[in-house]
């Protein structure tokens, strides 16, 4: 097991007419488990992990692993890293088999343990039967499936994924879901995604991300403490409906059983409606709860 850790990380960008800070003082300790990287797009989590994997250099601040700064550790650092970028780069013409030989090829490893592990990694990430297909004959999912087994070819103590489920289908998703839930008992896995299902299921801790800085973190528990009596569900006309989501925060809404009512479901500090009943808070909730309370509009909602 390794111990990952950033203290006071920022990294601003700058130009002559302005500078933009897309990571913030940051200060945080990695150890194994899941960790749910949540934001909007734009809120740094790419930056975040870029500077994670050592491609980009912090404006300030510093990376350890084990109490060493990760520019120190070089080649030792970036073998402990497995890395599955948002955007990632295959051959097209390339089967599965052969572009993971190319990628350990390119880490150095042994011919023979590679294949061992390809072997190994293809039936983890449920491919055998299509190793010897082309790349791009592959449907998304199997495309971010073979993004995994890269990623693990060198059993990385680290593994970064950068929006791992961007595009995929329901099935697929909860079929990645499950392969990293798995992978997250012996190692740090860090996932960034602005999708709260991918997170609320496996994640051992969550961080919510706005504009560069953590504004929430820890378990699911300590996540949706806060916003218990927060969350409500009321039946109320479509004008209603409308007056409401212009003040309220709405997570939910959909047409009711009952003509012409519409069925809400609205984060709030006090009750929106004087039928609305009091509801269990969900990860989704609580990401809105967390991303709308310091805003100015939903006023109504948070005073």
């Amino acid at each position: 097991m390794c111990r990952l850790m950033l203290t006071g990380l920022e990294k601003v960008y700058r130009d002559k007419k302005q500078e933009k800070k897309a990571v913030q003082n940051l200060t945080v300790s990695f150890e194994h488990g899941v960790y749910g990287l949540l934001g909007e797009n734009g809120a740094g989590k790419t930056t975040l992990m870029r500077m994670i994997v050592g491609i980009l250099k912090p404006t300030q601040g510093q990376i350890t692993c084990d109490g060493i700064p990760i520019r120190q550790l070089g080649g030792t650092y970036r073998n402990l890293l497995g890395y599955l970028p948002q955007d990632f780069g295959y051959y097209k013409d390339f089967s599965a088999v052969r572009f993971l030989n190319y990628i350990a090829a390119l880490k150095a490893i042994d011919s023979k343990i590679a294949k061992e592990r390809i072997d190994n990694l293809l039936e983890t990430v449920g491919l055998t039967e299509a190793r010897n297909k082309k790349l791009k004959t592959f449907s998304g999912g199997m495309l971010r499936r073979i993004g995994i087994a890269q990623a693990l070819l060198n059993e990385p103590k680290i593994l970064i994924l950068d929006e791992p489920t961007a595009g995929l289908d329901p099935r697929e998703r909860v079929r990645f879901r499950n392969i990293i839930s798995a992978l997250g008992k012996n190692r740090i896995v860090i996932l960034s995604t602005h999708i709260v299902s991918d997170v609320e299921y496996i994640a051992d801790q969550i961080m919510i991300m706005k504009q560069g800085a953590f504004i929430k973190t820890g378990t699911q528990a300590q996540i949706l403490e806060p916003v218990a009596g927060c969350v409500w569900k009321c039946v109320v006309s479509e004008k209603e409906a409308e007056e409401l989501n212009a003040t309220y925060a709405v997570s939910n809404l959909r047409g009711s059983e009952r003509e012409g009512q519409v069925e809400l479901r609205v984060v709030s500090q006090k009750s929106p409606h004087q039928d609305a009943k009091a509801m269990e808070p969900v990860l989704e909730d609580a990401y809105l709860y967390y991303y709308l309370c310091e805003r100015n509009h939903h006023r109504g909602a948070w005073e």
